[in-house]
């Protein structure tokens, strides 16, 4: 057994000094995971409100045995990282949610696969509109489904990179891995990617 495998091994068994030792190998990779999602969200925190970001994901993973769905230890950094991300982008939108605004502007855009539709071309006609809108619903939907099945370093990777819009040498440092590696794990993932696409509906056109 490898170190790492045992460290998750004997975390799983809720030995309080192996924690200590997950949490501090890994807090350095947690932190730059949720500050590059804040910054991608333009959300701003002040550094406590991060720091206590970082310690409700380490606190999740303990209480709520979620190692316990890691397939496969030797992935432990991706699979971190990508826990990471999501807990970060869930906490904004509840952040959001509770200092939701009683004014909006018809010309902001809508969020999730909805962007790039504004609240006042949805009401100016609201058939065409609605139907785009279900349309890219849909799609998002298929999309991030079949992304889900890759494995956590590609979609990781991918997702940096064509949602994020990150560069490799970006996505090299966040990930703590060559940009060689990068490449290849986005090249592997957008093949599975494409391959899935086509199968579910026939949409190599989009990647």
């Amino acid at each position: 057994m490898n170190e790492t495998r045992e460290l998750v091994s004997r975390c799983l068994r809720k030995e309080p000094a192996a924690w200590d030792q997950f949490v501090r190998r890994y807090e350095a990779l947690v932190t730059r995971s949720v500050r590059h999602k804040l910054k991608k969200l333009n959300f701003r925190l002040r550094k406590e409100e991060y720091r206590d970001i970082v310690q409700e994901i380490f606190t999740s993973i303990w209480e709520k045995d979620k190692l316990s769905k890691l397939r496969d230890p030797d992935r432990l950094r991706g699979w971190l990282a990508i826990v990471s991300l999501n807990f970060t982008s869930n906490y904004c939108s509840r952040k959001r949610f509770k200092q939701a605004r009683t004014t909006f502007s018809l010309d902001e855009e809508l969020a999730g696969e909805s962007r790039g539709l504004t609240l006042r071309s949805v009401l100016s006609s609201a058939k065409l509109n609605t139907a785009k809108a279900v349309e890219a619903n849909e799609l998002g939907a298929t999309i991030d489904k079949e992304i889900s099945t890759l494995v956590p370093k590609q979609q990781l990777a991918l997702k940096l990179n064509i949602l994020d819009g990150k560069t490799q040498k970006e996505i090299s440092s966040i990930m703590n891995v060559p940009e060689g590696t990068v490449a290849t794990l986005i090249s592997r993932a957008k093949k599975q990617l494409r391959q899935n696409l086509t199968r579910v509906l026939g949409a190599s056109r989009y990647l």
